[in-house]
């Protein structure tokens, strides 16, 4: 049987947890035409993607199995958003490191909580949102400085 994919209300509307995760991706690849910056905001609209799934999951309103998708979908979109940081070509190295390294300590995360999940390993989970949200502030961090006006 397969499992029906959970709604999100969102303004009184309910929305696909898929179709928002979709969504919040193509908005953000067409937001720049600058590599890094549209590989971040990915990155950011992934991230909070799991988020959602994971609370989401918690509060018994997606199941284990379609948890698990998502975090592997979006494990997969963040290790090619991270090469694509890691392969481009700038002028600020220092700023661009801080950018891989923020979307590496999300992989780790993202990997962790699908562990968690697949152990039913609530408090692993818990933990893993933690590294999630510390590593979403640091993405957040490095993004603003990665773009903040050089003198």
């Amino acid at each position: 049987m397969a499992h029906q994919t959970p709604d999100l209300i969102v303004s009184r509307r309910y929305l696909r947890l898929d179709c928002l995760c979709l969504l919040l991706l193509m908005l953000s690849a067409c937001s720049s035409s600058d590599q890094i910056e549209q590989q971040s905001r990915t990155v950011a609209s992934a991230s909070q993607t799991v988020l959602m799934a994971l609370d989401a999951w918690a509060a018994g309103a997606a199941p284990t199995a379609y948890t698990v998708d998502t975090l592997q979908s979006i494990g997969k979109t963040l290790a090619d958003v991270g090469a694509q940081i890691r392969s481009a070509e700038t002028s600020e190295p220092t700023e661009q490191a801080s950018l891989t390294k923020a979307v590496n300590d999300l992989s780790v995360a993202v990997t962790r909580a699908e562990a968690g999940l697949q152990a039913d390993d609530r408090l692993e989970v818990q933990d893993a949102q933690q590294d999630l949200r510390l590593a979403s502030r640091a993405l957040a961090t490095a993004y603003a400085k990665y773009f903040a006006p050089k003198p």
